[in-house]
């Protein structure tokens, strides 16, 4: 009988450990397959509610994302940094450091600075939405 007993817990053991992989690897795959939206490159199109003009930037502002970092620019001066994210939709540039060649986007500032205080994320049709704290800053377009 005790034989049986210990078979059985055993046996149930084993199983137990299996079924916790499995679940841990689902969600692995989940957040990595977010992120991977991620990795691209995204062009601005929207700043603080307003739709980004020619007078606002001499370039439309970029950023390339890849799984721990991104690079990209102002629309004049080239910006790079660290990238934290992670499936629950949470997103930071912490790190982020940029040229500081003299330009004339009057706007380049404020994108700076929203980047700074980004938290986190959204990607629907195609369209990279970034918010803080305060709530939805800017929006992106696939590159």
């Amino acid at each position: 009988m005790k034989k049986i007993l210990m078979l059985f817990i055993a046996v149930s053991l084993i199983y137990s450990c299996k079924s916790s992989k499995a679940t841990n690897s689902v969600a692995t795959t989940n957040e990595n397959s977010v992120e991977k939206k991620l990795q691209q490159t995204w062009i601005l199109e929207n700043l603080n509610g307003k739709v980004i003009t020619d007078k606002d930037f001499s370039n439309a502002p970029k950023i390339q994302m890849n799984s721990s970092s991104f690079s990209g620019s102002t629309g004049c001066n080239g910006i790079k940094g660290s990238l934290v994210s992670n499936a629950a939709g949470k997103l930071q540039f912490p790190n982020l450091s940029a040229e500081t060649k003299k330009c004339d986007a009057k706007k380049e500032t404020e994108f700076l600075q929203l980047l700074r205080t980004t938290s986190g994320y959204s990607i629907e049709n195609n369209k990279l939405y970034l918010s803080n704290q305060f709530g939805l800053t800017m929006s992106f377009k696939k590159g």
